[in-house]
């Protein structure tokens, strides 16, 4: 599985198809790349924005166990 999947399949079901994708495509934008083109070097700055789009609907636990799926998912 590719990140960009990676994070979307987790991301979903919180936030919605749209909003895990435009998470992604925004991350991958800032850091001059495409979803497609993301890889395991692009995990800090996916996780940072992961992060700042859960804050305001998830605990903090939560947020550091969907980080962990995804990490897990990637590896």
């Amino acid at each position: 599985m590719n990140i960009a999947e990676a994070v979307k399949d987790v991301l979903e079901p919180y936030v919605g198809h749209m909003v895990a994708d435009t998470c992604v495509r925004a991350t991958a934008l800032s850091i001059g790349k495409t979803s497609d083109t993301l890889d395991a070097a692009d995990l800090p700055p996916l996780e940072n924005n992961v992060r700042k789009l859960l804050l305001p609907i998830a605990p903090s636990s939560t947020i550091d166990a969907l980080i962990a799926q995804i990490e897990r998912n990637v590896a």
